[in-house]
């Protein structure tokens, strides 16, 4: 009988097991790797007779168990791909989540202590990429004058974005801490885009480190490039940075106000925009819901999130996709406090469907959040396990974080499994 082989982390994988239903692939890779059923409920927070009635498939498994299994049984996305062959490109959620997610004990304590001193030396990689992107931005002495021809600060600038897109941030700030003086010397209008960008990445990598008061200096920067290069792009993506800040400073009204203005200056140039400038309007709308739904205004966010979903149909899916479009509508659910919505939009897509690291974790935090609003608290840790499994970064921000500490306090003897192990990892207090 013809047979392939494939090898995936040293193990053969023939033509005869990729014919097989996800439930026997699953059955495999737990006895490939001497793995109790007992064992992998515990690691991926399912009830050990739920994992029992998909392997003998009397029960059609959530997308989740695919992707926490086939992480635990190191299958190297051969169980997410059974999964989609059996079932097809389906949203993450299923109409019933399915199955009593068992309480368990963490894993073994030596293996949370390794976790919890890679998280804390992550912490202090974040603080000293934080401090250079701080003094590329505010030097002590005047730089050096710095020079880079314009294709490669182009090559480099793509480099960067490439990088956001996968939540590198302490590799990308080094990175852009490179890239500022370079960006400070640009006067024609192509140099002047490509600094505003450079600004515009250094405003959301601090955003994104927690580090609020210098992402303004590289916010006010980009405006003043981003202006001075009159490039459709470049201003919306330095206005939504501001909206962001304001955002992050709780005035809303502001957010949603600059939101509003730059929508009325930016609409009357979009129609024969590149589609990279659609992207970043999208984006900058996106980011103004949230701010309306924070001043429970209602109209004006799930108008906005409207704009935000023509303009990821002209975008490039890179840029802003219908499935980040999704993400922020979840965020708006979860902040007028109907969580059932926030889940209603999380099941209208699938993950493949957001292109990005950064905002396909977001997908999960989001869901994770939704969850926690909702009482599911079991479905909140596996979505947040499944956030920290792409983008570590992403569930160490304030927002996870607040979600951990929550779902903590919901469960004051910590018996959610796994649960206070993430809170080690996440520097969150027990």
């Amino acid at each position: 009988m013809f047979r392939v082989t494939l090898v995936t982390r040293g193990v053969a994988w023939t033509g005869q097991q990729a014919t097989m239903a996800f439930g026997e692939q699953l059955r495999h890779w737990r006895e490939r790797r001497k793995v109790s059923l007992s064992v992998l409920a515990q690691a991926t927070h399912y009830s050990k007779g739920y994992l029992s009635r998909v392997e003998r498939r009397q029960r059609s498994p959530e997308r989740l168990l695919a992707e926490l299994a086939d992480d635990v049984l190191g299958a190297d996305g051969r169980l997410i791909q059974s999964w989609v062959s059996e079932f097809g490109p389906q949203p993450m959620l299923g109409a019933s989540a399915g199955g009593e997610a068992t309480k368990r004990r963490t894993f073994l304590k030596s293996a949370s202590t390794a976790l919890v001193a890679g998280g804390l030396a992550e912490l202090d990689r974040n603080t000293d990429a934080v401090a250079r992107l701080r003094d590329a931005l505010v030097p002590n002495a005047p730089a050096e004058s710095a020079g880079m021809a314009l294709p490669q600060f182009s090559r480099a600038m793509t480099r960067a974005r490439r990088d956001f897109t996968a939540a590198r941030y302490a590799g990308l700030a080094d990175d852009l801490a490179e890239l500022i003086p370079i960006a400070r010397t640009a006067t024609e209008p192509a140099g002047q885009t490509l600094a505003a960008q450079v600004y515009h990445l250094a405003a959301r990598t601090l955003i994104k480190l927690s580090a609020p008061p210098y992402a303004w200096v590289a916010a006010h920067q980009g405006e003043q490039a981003a202006t001075a290069s009159a490039d459709l792009r470049a201003i919306a993506e330095a206005r939504r940075d501001m909206v962001s800040l304001f955002h992050r400073a709780a005035d809303y009204g502001k957010a949603r106000d600059l939101t509003a203005r730059a929508a009325d200056m930016l609409q009357t140039q979009l129609a024969g925009a590149a589609p990279q400038a659609w992207g970043a309007y999208g984006a900058l709308m996106s980011t103004g819901a949230i701010a309306a739904a924070r001043m429970e205004d209602r109209h004006s966010a799930l108008a906005m999130l409207e704009e935000a979903t023509n303009a990821a149909a002209k975008a490039p899916a890179l840029v802003l996709s219908a499935g980040h479009v999704v993400t922020y509508r979840i965020g708006v659910s979860i902040v007028l406090g109907d969580a059932g919505m926030a889940i209603e939009h999380a099941r209208s897509i699938s993950p493949d469907d957001i292109p990005t690291v950064e905002r396909r974790a977001s997908y999960y935090t989001g869901v994770a959040e939704a969850y926690t609003l909702w009482g599911k608290t079991d479905r909140a840790v596996r979505a947040l396990l499944v956030a920290e499994k792409i983008a570590p970064a992403e569930v160490r921000r304030s927002g996870p974080r607040r979600v951990i500490e929550d779902l903590l306090h919901r469960d004051l003897h910590s018996n959610l499994s796994g649960l206070r192990a993430l809170a080690r990892r996440a520097s969150v207090a027990l």
